[in-house]
């Protein structure tokens, strides 16, 4: 013989418990803010070469890839750093050729509308730029070596960070 259940009587304006959902909308915000990295690619301290027809960055102008060519040892403060190297994604590390290859083979085949990346063309050419900053006190050696590297990976759009000369005539 079946057991009869008591009918749970029906409230009217029933409510749902939304302090669970607000937990987890806050945990979640917290996970995303600490395994986020946010950091901006313009904290190497540079000393940027100087030109006398250099044009004014457009403050509008979308972000695009950049590599530091920077003194090695960023604390020191000696007037001809010994060693350079690559800087990229705001990491004080700089990186070796085969890591910087496999970064540049990346961006060169990465598409994105939002900042004007559109990736290779048909030919294998990538129409995706790259920004250079580079020490005024760099060897050409460095700023050759990451040509290199562009040219392996089919990158030939290039933007070269200067500073307008400030000179009065």
């Amino acid at each position: 013989m079946a057991k009869s259940r008591k009918k749970a009587p029906v409230t009217e304006g029933a409510e749902v418990d939304m302090t669970p959902m607000i937990d987890v909308t806050f945990q979640l915000i917290i996970f995303f803010m600490v395994v986020t990295q946010i950091t901006t690619q313009d904290n190497v301290s540079l000393r940027l070469p100087d030109a006398l027809a250099a044009n004014e960055e457009d403050p509008n102008a979308k972000k695009i890839f950049t590599v530091h060519i920077a003194p090695v040892n960023q604390g020191a403060s000696e007037d001809m750093p010994d060693e350079f190297g690559w800087f990229c994604y705001g990491e004080p590390t700089p990186r070796g050729a085969d890591e910087m290859k496999g970064i540049l083979e990346s961006v060169a085949s990465t598409v994105n509308p939002e900042i004007e990346y559109p990736g290779r063309g048909p030919d294998g050419i990538s129409e995706n730029m790259l920004l250079v900053r580079c020490d005024a006190r760099c060897p050409a050696g460095e700023f050759g070596k990451l040509i290199e590297l562009m040219v392996e990976a089919r990158m030939y759009k290039i933007k070269i960070a200067i500073m307008k000369d400030q000179k009065v005539e």
